[in-house]
Formats: structure tokens, C-alpha cells, sequence
């Protein structure tokens, strides 16, 4: 009887030896869990990077364009100042404010129903936009100088141009762009030429 009141068990080695998994046994089961949490990470990987390649697709961004107007000289009297708007024309040059607004060949900054564009400031910001990408060939700022909606206007200010001189500069807007730095200078003691014609251009 051995320390704990028990007969010697038979012990058979052999037994033991065979019940327990072999050495090589192990190593293969080893290579196998390796190999399965390698491929179980490359899946991860490529599932992470297929969504942010997804992530880094083309971004929807609504076209249109923007900038600063800046008045660098004294502004006019009061009473000849009624109505300011930044103005996109297609076609070079205008022939008339209203038509080209009303026939889709223009766009108007603010909304010509809503109110004027800051007056008596030292600058503004503006910003068109647009259902797609477009080319605008004249970019003005105009002034309502009488009280004639749809024929006292004049061009105070117009993109190209520097203290009245200069030249038309088109604004190209490509799809799914935003352009900034379209500025305008106006200057009222020196105004860019005035394409609109005598029915809408003060004093012609």
C-alpha cells in the first residue's frame, strides 16, 4: 500500500504514449491555425481596403463658382444706388439684363426676387450654384441706378477687368467642381465698357 492507502496501480507507458497526441501530430495542427489565422487576416485586409477604396471614389460635389467683390472706390450717392447683382452670362456680350435672366442665358446673384447684393461696404462675398458644369463667358456686377427695372442698369465692375480696364474673362466650371477666386473689382470712377447697350446703360 503506498502513502495513500491505495495498492500500486499498474502504470502502463505504453498507453499513455498512445492516448497522447504525437509530436508531429502537433506540429501539424500547429501549421494549420497559423495558415487559417493568416488567411483569416488577409480576408481582413482586403475587405478593409476594398471599403475605403470605396471610401475614395468619386465625390459628388455640386458645381458652381464664387468669389469676392471689392468696391475700391467711394460709393455713389444713395439714391442712385437701388439694386446691385453679380451677374453670369453665357453669351459675350449681353444684350439686355432681364432677357437674358428670364431666357435661362444668365444667372443672377442674389435671386432677382430676393434682395440686393450688399451695397455701401467695403467688400461681399458671391456664389453661384449650378445642375452641372457650365461656361460662363462674362461675369458682371450691375447696378440699378433708376427706378425702370428692365432698363436702368448699369455694369459697374465686370471679372478680367482692373479699375475699368482689362477684358472679358470666361469662367469655365467643370463637373463636380467648386471655383473659388472669381473676384471682381469695381471702381466707380472707372467702369469697364458697357456691353449691355443704350436701353439699359446709364447715360448712353
Amino acid at each position: 500500500m503506498n502513502l495513500f492507502g491505495f495498492d500500486d496501480i499498474p502504470f502502463d507507458k505504453t498507453s499513455v504514449r498512445s492516448a497522447l497526441p504525437s509530436v508531429e501530430t502537433t506540429r501539424a495542427h500547429y501549421k494549420i491555425t497559423l495558415s487559417s489565422l493568416a488567411m483569416l487576416s488577409l480576408v481582413a485586409t482586403m475587405v478593409g481596403i476594398s471599403g475605403c477604396s470605396h471610401g475614395l471614389g468619386p465625390i459628388n460635389v455640386q458645381p458652381g463658382f464664387g468669389g469676392t467683390v471689392r468696391f475700391v472706390s467711394a460709393w455713389p450717392p444713395p439714391d442712385s444706388v437701388l439694386n446691385l447683382r453679380v451677374v453670369a452670362f453665357s453669351d459675350y456680350p449681353p444684350q439686355n439684363i432681364i432677357t437674358e435672366i428670364t431666357s435661362g442665358h444668365a444667372q443672377v446673384y442674389p435671386p432677382i426676387s430676393g434682395s440686393s447684393f450688399p451695397t455701401f461696404v467695403d467688400s461681399a462675398s458671391y456664389e453661384f450654384n449650378l445642375d452641372s458644369a457650365s461656361t460662363f463667358k462674362y461675369v458682371a456686377v450691375v447696378m440699378q441706378y433708376g427706378t425702370n427695372l428692365f432698363a436702368d442698369w448699369e455694369v459697374v465692375g465686370a471679372y478680367g477687368y482692373s479699375h475699368g480696364a482689362g477684358s472679358p474673362a470666361q469662367v469655365v466650371v467643370p463637373q463636380n467642381t467648386f471655383v473659388n477666386g472669381i473676384n471682381i473689382d469695381v471702381d466707380f470712377k472707372n467702369l469697364p465698357p458697357n456691353p449691355l447697350g443704350t436701353s439699359v446703360s446709364k447715360g448712353d
